[in-house]
């Protein structure tokens, strides 16, 4: 009986020891997850910046059009010296080096 007595507390000691075990690395896991959590905000800030500063150089271009917010074909018909439409498979936002596509 005594024995019996011996192996439980020997085996309880065994489980507080593994237990606070995982208590610590339960704790540093969580602790790498902020991190990451955080480094990972961080980069998402930076590409979104990123993001912004190259669609402002796109719209600088020559030749860039800017979005409307209108679908193709919708707003007002264009009347003034409109170029000729461009050629079948043609990129239509490709100029020549004179200015006509």
């Amino acid at each position: 009986m005594l024995e019996d007595l011996d192996l439980l507390a020997s085996r309880i000691r065994q489980l507080t020891e593994l237990t606070q075990s995982l208590r610590e690395e339960n704790a540093a896991l969580g602790k790498s997850l902020a991190q990451r959590d955080s480094h990972i905000r961080v980069l998402r800030e930076a590409l979104a910046a990123a993001q912004a500063r190259v669609e402002g150089v796109l719209a600088r271009l020559p030749g860039g059009e800017e979005p409307t917010g209108e679908a193709e074909g919708e707003g007002e018909a264009q009347t003034d010296n409109a170029s000729p439409p461009a050629a079948e498979g043609a990129d239509p936002g490709a100029r020549s080096l004179y200015g006509t596509t």
